[in-house]
């Protein structure tokens, strides 16, 4: 698969509806970010299985208050097997047992009575647009339960949350930077830091909506129904109405899954374009102010903005529908039940406490059946999200190189293209090149915009793979060699600086985190860019603002030409490193390109007459091909293209 298509379906697959059946294959290839913390995963269940089991009493007690100790009614069942060998047929001795367990279960999991105040662990999320909503999103879970249970139950879920998030996000960021460079031509930089962010959250909801809720719902469902089977045996119509609940629930979610899904993926696309609207902005502040623009493009930002929120609106509003459909159905049965339960009392078949006990299970009941039901609508918004996680997990991978290291381990004396074609995805940018490079000369390319330098010299650290033909460094086949071995080897310098907001010391050292002071200062000497450095107050470790915004274009280069000097390359690539610069840097970093060349391969992308006369061979790209190649001196005398190109560039850039 070429780099184009790659990029192209980023994109074209999420157009495509949201199938159940596509959705079951998102979740199965999300479930090794759940799986590898199956310890944690395996806690998680325990302390709720183990709080189910309080659950499961704790509506008993009442029941036994008012029928057993106020009313005086002898002790049945289950609670009279456990608590008659205990506190005999003493009222006051029943109430002190029963007393004790209700201080128990406060202790430890915060409820004496029907549902338990749950221990939420997430935070307020700051707004209704996706990006807010994910902040919720990125701390999912809580403990069923307050008390000691709770507060270690929600702990274990932190952890196991922010595991399962930074797994998935560490992923799609290692996958976005090392997919092709072509990528980056047409992604939208905030997109893919939206997809890191907050897309990447989406693993916690579809865990724990999506796989633990529902089976420990599923768990207290059963046995709750087993208890109340048990106790009302003689009352079937009981079971019959708790168990039509759910589904009620289950079909009327079923009917709205598609719109939520679909909806939801709206929601992260708005979201996605917020952010990308607004980098893109922030990245481009001279020229919006160089135009007087900001009021212009803050209308922009709001559109946008607003957009996302209104799409927010829009999911809640399917929301409220699902209700409005759910809603009748279940108030029916719950009228019907209390009529039914009001007449057994009055009829003396039922007692009050039987139903507080009912009531209770209800109420344990209302919640498990309510996430059952509702499981395939609920995972639909994190769904939408993780297929846009899985749009970069499947489509970017940088297709790994073989070899080894060794292959590669004498410096590098040559570099032949022989009939080599380069471009993007079938379209050849260049075709038939034939060229050499060695060590001991500079060598510059040149050639009218567009004709494909740049895309050539990528093809030397493997940027990307030539179309047909091959390279090879001293006679080795480049594709035989694993990427990291040949980037180890090839310094490289863009065109545009690439500078972080860091120490000019750690910009320097960026590629090799292991380098001495020594050997900054060394590399920085080579290239020049020492004797300002010095000057400056605070010297190597002068704190750059963004892209460097504090040195000069040219002491920004020769930084980035320290860079990668400081590895030590065998092969070094500048992709025009004079374009920006004055004649007077020009003329100092040509000597100082000069000197690098004495000891290996020196290839500059250039159009500048300078450049071009101060190289040892002049490669000139045109009409798609190598058209010749010889001194700068040679080609101006012999190639008349070469003539109309120099008196092009040389017009367009009189410096």
């Amino acid at each position: 698969m070429r780099d184009e298509s790659r990029a192209n379906r980023l994109y074209a697959d999420e157009q495509a509806p949201l199938t159940p059946r596509e959705a079951w294959r998102v979740l199965v290839k999300s479930w090794p970010y759940v799986s590898r913390y199956r310890r944690l995963v395996a806690l998680k269940c325990a302390l709720v299985f183990v709080s189910l089991t309080f659950f499961l009493m704790t509506p008993w007690p009442l029941k036994i208050v008012i029928d057993n100790v106020i009313d005086g009614h002898p002790l049945t069942g289950v609670p009279a097997a456990i608590l008659v060998p205990l506190v005999g047929n003493s009222r006051s001795a029943l109430l002190g047992a029963v007393t004790l367990f209700l201080a128990l279960a406060v202790l430890l999991i915060g409820m004496i009575h029907g549902e338990a105040q749950a221990l939420g662990t997430n935070v307020d999320s700051g707004g209704l647009d996706q990006a807010g909503i994910t902040a919720n999103e990125a701390n999912e879970g809580g403990s069923l339960w307050n008390g000691l249970f709770g507060y270690l139950e929600a702990r274990v879920t932190i952890d196991l949350t922010q595991r399962m998030n930074q797994a998935l996000r560490t992923a799609i960021y290692e996958r976005l930077l090392r997919s092709p460079l072509a990528l980056y031509a047409d992604q939208k930089i905030g997109d893919a830091v939206f997809r890191v962010m907050y897309d990447s959250a989406a693993i916690g909801p579809v865990f724990y909506r999506g796989v633990l809720a529902p089976v420990m719902s599923l768990v207290m469902f059963a046995m709750a129904m087993v208890v109340i089977s048990f106790q009302f045996s003689t009352q079937p119509v009981i079971v019959v109405v708790a168990l039509l609940f759910l589904p009620v629930v289950a079909i009327g979610s079923g009917l709205f899954g598609r719109l939520l899904r679909d909806q939801s993926q709206s929601m992260r696309e708005t979201g996605s374009n917020v952010m990308a609207s607004f980098e893109e902005r922030v990245a481009q502040v001279q020229l919006i102010k160089a135009f007087g623009q900001e009021s212009r493009e803050t209308a922009v930002l709001d559109a946008a903005s607003w957009e996302s929120y209104r799409s927010t609106l829009r999911m809640i509003g399917i929301i409220f529908m699902l209700l409005i459909v759910v809603a009748p159905a279940s108030c029916a049965l719950i009228g019907y039940a209390l009529y039914y339960l009001m007449t057994q009392v009055i009829a003396g078949r039922m007692t009050l406490g039987d139903i507080v006990l009912l009531a209770g299970y209800g109420g344990m009941l209302a919640n498990p059946m309510s996430i059952i039901g509702g499981t395939w609508a609920s995972v639909q918004g994190s769904v939408a999200g993780l297929r846009r996680v899985h749009s970069v997990l499947d489509n970017l991978a940088e297709p790994a190189g073989f070899g080894i290291d060794d292959q590669l381990s004498a410096p590098i004396h040559s570099i032949e293209f022989i009939r080599v074609s380069v471009g993007y995805g079938t379209v050849a940018v260049l075709s038939d090149v034939t060229m050499d490079l060695r060590a001991g000369q500079m060598v510059a390319l040149a050639g009218p915009s567009g004709c494909g330098k740049t895309t050539l010299i990528h093809s030397i650290p493997r940027f990307i793979e030539p179309l047909a033909g091959k390279i090879e460094f001293d006679g080795l086949d480049l594709r035989a060699v694993a990427r990291d071995a040949i980037r180890t080897r090839v310094g490289f310098v863009f065109q545009s600086e690439s500078l972080f907001s860091m120490s000019i010391e750690d910009n320097i050292r960026y590629g090799s985190p292991g380098a001495s002071d020594a050997d900054v200062r060394e590399a920085a000497a080579m290239a020049g860019a020492a004797e300002f450095i010095e000057r400056l107050p605070d010297g190597y470790a002068t704190m750059l603002g963004r892209r460097g915004a504090r040195l000069s274009v040219g002491q920004k280069q020769r930084i980035a030409i320290a860079r990668a000097l400081l590895r030590r390359p065998d092969v070094l690539v500048l992709d025009e490193p004079a374009a920006p610069l004055d004649p007077g840097s020009e003329s100092d970093l040509i000597e100082t390109l000069t000197a690098l060349a004495r000891e290996r391969i020196v290839l500059v992308v250039a159009h500048r007459t300078g450049t071009l006369a101060a190289c040892d061979r002049v490669v000139f790209i045109h009409g798609g091909t190598v058209a010749a190649s010889g001194s700068h001196a040679h080609l101006l005398a012999t190639n008349p293209d070469y003539q109309a190109y120099l008196a092009h560039a040389t017009a367009e850039n009189p410096a």
